[in-house]
């Protein structure tokens, strides 16, 4: 009996001597900061900012489908895959009520938005990095 009390009250006495708990700031979102990034980007009509975030092949849905299979075709073609519809779309996103789901995160709306999904990796070093997967720029 003497051995259980005093094995309790060095268990107690061991947890008073731990630290306490340090408190963990809350992750960042980083959607929001990327989708004003993006935002940036469409506004000063920077191709290579776009073109850069690019997951080849992307889906393409315009007045045709298709797929963009380069960052020079896309390059060659900036301005009718992001023509004015879908840039409005674009920078009238809120950065901090957008869309998602199993398929990615969308920026826009209805028939004319963009879709990325995060393709960074932690455990090689590599942090959060969105790219494009799809265009939609339909009526």
């Amino acid at each position: 009996m003497i051995m259980r009390v005093t094995v309790a009250l060095l268990c107690l006495a061991w947890l008073f001597l731990l630290p306490a708990p340090v408190a963990l700031a809350d992750p960042v979102d980083p959607r929001p900061p990327f989708i004003v990034e993006l935002q940036k980007a469409v506004q000063a009509g920077d191709k290579n900012w776009m073109a850069a975030h690019l997951h080849l092949p992307v889906r393409y849905f315009g007045e045709k489908t298709q797929l963009i299979r380069s960052r020079a075709w896309f390059l060659k073609h900036y301005a009718t895959v992001m023509g004015p519809e879908l840039k409005a779309s674009v920078l009238a996103q809120d950065p901090e009520k957008y869309f998602e789901n199993y398929q990615g995160l969308m920026v826009g709306e209805g028939s004319r938005n963009i879709w990325f999904q995060d393709f960074g990796d932690i455990g090689a070093g590599r942090g959060v990095h969105f790219e494009i997967i799809t265009i939609n720029n339909s009526r």
